[in-house]
């Protein structure tokens, strides 16, 4: 039996090596998508042959076999770590995608509730203001009303104190003729007195029947201002 010298045995560590980079890419590959996965297998799957190498070529040339396995175990090392960087990248930024997405989802919808309550403010600043526009014009109305009813008591308590004064006189005595002659000769005489007619002419017919009363005159209830004038004067 021949002894297996120094080259042939550091061949056959780089066989091994390159045979179980080839199963590292086989696991590794079935994580993958389609293109990474069938290029990662194709380079194992030459590895793989590479490392299959029979025990006559290994003696007859274990140095070539064994630098030749070494390079290709670390080409397949290579490629099986560049294949899971890759993957890992894709993932993370597929992470981060639907990171991005879930926060875009989130935002979209705190928009949209923050419009829907836009909107509800909106409408009820609307809704407020036309009941602040009905109330200044109820407001307006009442007063007007309040104002007209208080003119219309006014002028009835005007007419009824006036009507009050009528009343409150004496009823008139029935003028005798000798009566109405000197009534007739009182406005004659009372005409010339300017001074005192213009003070009496001041007053109202109300305040004129008063003095007549108070004077003691009779028939004052039927002669007008002017006559009333004559007979105090």
């Amino acid at each position: 039996m021949a002894k297996t010298t120094k080259l042939e045995r550091a061949a056959r560590e780089a066989l091994d090596d390159a045979a179980a980079a080839a199963k590292q890419a086989r696991r590794v590959a079935k994580d993958l998508p389609g293109k990474p996965r069938r290029k990662l297998l194709d380079l194992a799957e030459e590895t793989r042959g590479v490392a299959d190498v029979s025990k006559k070529a290994l003696r007859k040339n274990p140095r070539r076999i064994a630098e030749k396995a070494a390079r290709a175990a670390r080409e397949l090392s290579r490629a099986t770590r560049k294949a899971i960087l890759a993957a890992e990248e894709k993932a993370r930024l597929k992470a981060e995608a639907r990171r991005a997405e879930e926060a875009a989802a989130r935002a979209a919808a705190e928009a949209a509730e923050r419009a829907a309550e836009a909107k509800s403010l909106k409408k009820a600043a609307t809704k407020a203001a036309k009941a602040a526009l009905r109330a200044e014009a109820e407001a307006e109305r009442a007063v007007a009303e309040l104002a007209e009813k208080e003119a219309r008591a006014a002028e009835e308590a005007a007419e009824a104190a006036e009507v009050s004064l009528t009343d409150a006189a004496p009823a008139a005595e029935p003028a005798s003729a000798v009566e109405g002659a000197e009534a007739g000769r009182a406005v004659a005489d009372a005409a010339s007195d300017e001074g005192e007619s213009s003070e009496l002419a001041a007053l109202t017919v109300a305040e004129l029947r008063a003095r007549a009363r108070d004077a003691g005159r009779t028939g004052y209830s039927r002669l007008n201002k002017a006559q009333l004038v004559a007979l105090l004067a």
